[in-house]
């Protein structure tokens, strides 16, 4: 089965994303501070901040291109069927992700609360039961395609 245009437009997008989100990553500090040159954050002025927003954007970025690799690996099946347990254990490990995404975000909030911050816990959340929902519903297309796949 040919791999739809739309499908290879996203691995691509995600493939350009992963590069520059490696990249963020390795010069986070260095662009945390020129970011604080233009733009005034007050939070930036506390002390401890700077050892606490360093380690929590890493941790987020990480976490982050998990879930881009992930992505890319779903996609990468698409060709050969999309209802595999690999697919399953992928969707699952994205809620799980997305989840501790959502507690870090809420930790967070103890510390430096923001509206942002919350916002992004509440969205993480959401979108770790939605991956749940899709591992669930994925689970039994992959047991209805095994059981149609031995049928005769």
């Amino acid at each position: 089965m040919k791999e739809p245009i739309v499908s290879r437009i996203l691995k691509s997008f995600l493939y350009i994303v992963f590069v520059l989100g490696i990249a963020g990553t390795v010069t986070l500090p260095f662009m945390l501070e020129t970011y604080t040159g233009y733009f005034y954050d007050s939070y930036y002025l506390q002390p401890g901040y700077r050892s606490f927003i360093i380690p929590f954007l890493m941790s987020v970025a990480v976490l982050g291109l998990w879930i881009i690799a992930e992505m890319i690996w779903m996609l990468n099946s698409i060709p050969k069927g999309p209802f595999v347990i690999r697919n399953v254990r992928a969707l699952g490990r994205i809620g799980v992700i997305l989840l501790s995404l959502s507690l870090i975000f809420f930790l967070k909030c103890f510390m430096y609360a923001t509206f942002l911050t919350m916002g992004c816990g509440f969205l993480f959340l959401i979108g770790g039961l939605f991956a749940f929902t899709l591992a669930n519903l994925f689970s039994q297309a992959v047991a209805y395609k095994e059981e149609n796949d031995l049928t005769i």
